[in-house]
């Protein structure tokens, strides 16, 4: 069944909710005024907001563009549903806990969000007159796949990276975790045409749980379990992999046999030719354990800082070029790019990453 028994319904339950929830009750709007979030807890670590805001004050837009920290336990909260009506409302970041949660509240789904079932970005989609009045109608998003799939291809040449198949015909990937950001990177993995897709967690009931997902059917998903299921042949053909997973101590036998089954794919296949990267997805600290045994062996790591600005990046490409109600009229691909370059130079800093050259 879908996520949405069709989108005219959905609109319909919305707008019946909302007139319930926040009727008589909305902010007065400030004349071009655009207000961003982040839906979430724990968020008070969160670089997002500087990831945004330099964007906005790079282009210009920081006297009415800005983007807020909203902490909350509970995505039903009125305060976060006052906020996503409001007049001002321009698109959100959503995080843990709610990226399953806020999918209800959604006026529609892109095909990305149906399929892996969790979202992170709001975007203002349209608008719709109910009962006379004139509301915002929103879309959920998932810029996770996008933040993977960048991150991920620029460790490649140029010319590969608009392929099709850019990491070649035949190639495979692991992914080390088994959480929502492994169903991102499922996706994301997939169309890029990578296959098979190696699943490595510490809990096999979740791992079967993520290759039953009937929207996952199409791909061929594998859990690696034990060591010598890892052969010469795929130690061959993998090509990249994602780790998913918090930087911990392993201290679990379902946890340290994660590490050890990652070891052995790191170390059977890292002298082989071919740059083979691992976007580490964790980035505090910026070099986790599962990023010194991948570049122990001869991978090639990735910070996750790399998938959080790429990600922040399409954010803000959807907010401020795409949404034919919070676009910025006039604005240019290549200035938003260029000012993308330098809200990521400054969260990497941030982050004790390495800043680009």
């Amino acid at each position: 069944m879908r996520l949405l028994l069709s989108s005219t319904l959905a609109v319909v339950l919305a707008g019946l909710y909302y007139r319930y929830m926040l009727e008589d009750d909305m902010p007065v709007p400030v004349e071009g005024q655009r207000e961003f979030f982040l839906f979430g807890t724990p968020i008070s670590h969160s670089l997002s907001p500087l990831a945004h805001n330099i964007v906005f004050e790079q282009l210009g837009l920081d006297a009415t563009h800005r983007y807020h920290l909203h902490e909350t336990s509970k995505f039903s909260d009125r305060s976060v549903q006052r906020l996503l009506r409001s007049p001002s409302f321009a698109g959100a970041a959503v995080t843990m806990p709610h990226k399953v949660e806020a999918l209800k509240y959604m006026d529609s789904l892109a095909a990305e969000v149906e399929e892996i079932g969790s979202m992170n970005t709001v975007v203002v989609s349209g608008k719709v007159v109910e009962g006379g009045k004139e509301r915002q109608t929103l879309e959920g998003r998932n810029t996770d796949v996008d933040g993977i799939k960048r991150a991920l291809l620029a460790s490649l040449p140029l010319e590969q990276q608009g392929k099709a198949k850019p990491f070649g015909e035949g190639r495979s990937a692991i992914i080390i975790g088994g959480g929502g950001t492994t169903r991102a990177a499922v996706y994301a993995l997939s169309t890029m045409g990578l296959s098979p897709l190696w699943l490595i967690n510490r809990d096999p009931k979740e791992t079967a749980a993520i290759i039953s997902t009937p929207s996952f059917a199409k791909y061929d998903l594998r859990a690696l379990e034990r060591e010598e299921q890892w052969t010469e042949e795929e130690a061959e053909r993998v090509a990249c992999g994602v780790g998913a997973i918090p930087s911990f101590e392993p201290v679990t036998e379902g946890e340290k046999n994660v590490y050890r089954l990652a070891e052995k794919v790191f170390a059977t296949s890292g002298n082989r030719p071919g740059v083979r990267p691992l976007l580490e997805m964790a980035y505090k600290p910026h070099i986790t354990l599962m990023y010194k045994l991948a570049e122990k062996h001869g991978w090639q790591p990735i910070g996750g800082i790399e998938a959080l600005v790429n990600q922040a990046f399409v954010q803000d490409v959807y907010w401020l070029a795409l949404s034919p109600v919070t676009r910025v009229g006039g604005l240019q691909l290549q200035e938003l790019k260029a000012a993308g370059e330098v809200a990521a130079d400054r969260v990497r800093e941030a982050a004790g990453a390495p800043v680009s050259t």
